[in-house]
């Protein structure tokens, strides 16, 4: 059973598609380069993210180009990656450090600000235009190449509200705290005062 041919609208987003993500990671690396060096804690990662979203571009850019053949990508992560996978682990290097990028959705957010702010509204809007969704789809390893990114940037994960803290305890002035507390008199006792008075 052959599976059906792939819809023409379809085909011709695909390029579409393929040129305005490479973009999107392009100017995503250029914020990368000038701004992540600068951070202390994630300067030597710049390497190996920026390596990351250019494998990304690159096998989505040849997913696109199958698509927009008629043909439906099959492209396998895991085989890949195990191709490329050396028998003996990396020298460590300040360049490939030993451990992995951050997971924590919004790290980049977080990271780059107002610059992964502005990538993360451009991918927002690429992935909810008409097509995209049916699009991507048709390639179900395009989820898998986009949701670090997506996670990176924070998109789909709503924050846990902040409580605000608990107002400090009010300070008696030593004056007040010093002062013997008057007790409130019986009313009989305020009774037969008011007689006395009379």
């Amino acid at each position: 059973m052959t599976a059906a041919p792939l819809p023409a609208e379809l085909r011709l987003l695909a390029p579409v598609f393929a040129a305005r993500f490479s973009a999107l990671v392009t100017q995503l690396i250029g914020f990368i380069a000038l701004r992540l060096g600068r951070h202390p804690r994630l300067a030597s990662l710049t390497p190996m993210l920026c390596n990351r979203l250019n494998r990304a571009a690159r096998i989505i850019t040849r997913m696109m180009a199958r698509l927009a053949q008629g043909r439906r990508p099959r492209i396998d992560l895991r085989r890949n990656r195990a191709r490329s996978h050396t028998p003996h682990p990396p020298t460590p290097h300040p360049h490939n450090p030993a451990k992995g990028l951050p997971t924590s959705p919004g790290w980049l957010l977080r990271a780059l600000k107002h610059e992964a702010a502005l990538t993360r509204m451009h991918l927002e809007t690429l992935l909810a235009e008409p097509g995209i969704a049916d699009l991507l789809a048709e390639a179900p390893t395009l989820q898998r190449l986009l949701n670090p990114l997506r996670r990176a940037l924070g998109i789909g994960h709503t924050p846990r509200p902040v409580k605000p803290p608990p107002p400090p305890p009010a300070e008696s002035s030593p004056a007040e705290s010093s002062a013997p507390q008057s007790q409130p008199q019986p009313a009989r006792a305020r009774f037969v005062h008011f007689v006395r008075i009379l």
